[in-house]
């Protein structure tokens, strides 16, 4: 008979190793993450006064109309997360590199402003849907990969050369499931609530 397999979350070593990460990546977290909010509440102000100029796809407005395409929208914001994740890895080669992805970032908190002003064209409950829901869990997902990455690589491995295959496979596996847990995030606005949220409201 097969014994049953327990797997249990040990709380006394998360705890320390959460505990240092926030600590040893404060300025990471603060700086990214500072920015990705200020640069989204500025970029939100500005493009509303172009509201009517921008036209962007509203998917839960796709959804009640049976127009929403589950793979191929997923697919589209997968392939994002695992292409920021691949930047930001590639980080470790120059010195100071990572200062880059202050500019994705920008980049990404000024386009979550744009799809949300866009999108907003339809009544308040569908349009909050698509704001939260999709948008702006999905553009904070892609914050938290690249920030993650980042500041793991600056923590243990800065400026890795070529030399040192160990500690590149090293950052590869990190890359990889930090990509494939927010992937999965992804996936769940993608495809799991919206099809809940369809049974449910449409």
């Amino acid at each position: 008979m097969a014994k049953n397999i327990k797997f249990k979350f040990n709380k006394g070593v998360a705890t320390p190793i959460i505990k240092n990460f926030f600590k040893d990546n404060k300025l990471f977290l603060i700086t990214f993450f500072g920015l990705y909010i200020a640069i989204f509440a500025i970029s939100l102000f500005i493009v509303l006064n172009y509201q009517s100029q921008l036209n962007h796809n509203n998917y839960y407005q796709m959804l009640l109309e049976g127009e929403y395409s589950y793979l191929k929208v997923t697919l589209k914001y997968v392939g994002l997360n695992i292409l920021f994740a691949f930047c930001s890895m590639i980080t470790y080669r120059k010195r100071y590199a990572f200062a880059l992805m202050y500019f994705v970032v920008t980049f990404i908190a000024y386009r979550l402003a744009v799809n949300i002003v866009g999108s907003w064209q339809y009544n308040l409950i569908i349009n909050i849907l698509n704001a939260v829901l999709f948008y702006f869990i999905i553009f904070t997902t892609y914050v938290v990969t690249i920030v993650l990455i980042v500041s793991h690589i600056n923590s243990n491995y800065l400026y890795c050369s070529d030399s040192c295959p160990t500690t590149l496979k090293k950052i590869f596996k990190f890359t990889a499931i930090t990509t494939l847990i927010t992937s999965i995030c992804i996936i769940i606005c993608t495809v799991v609530l919206p099809l809940i949220l369809s049974k449910i409201l449409f």
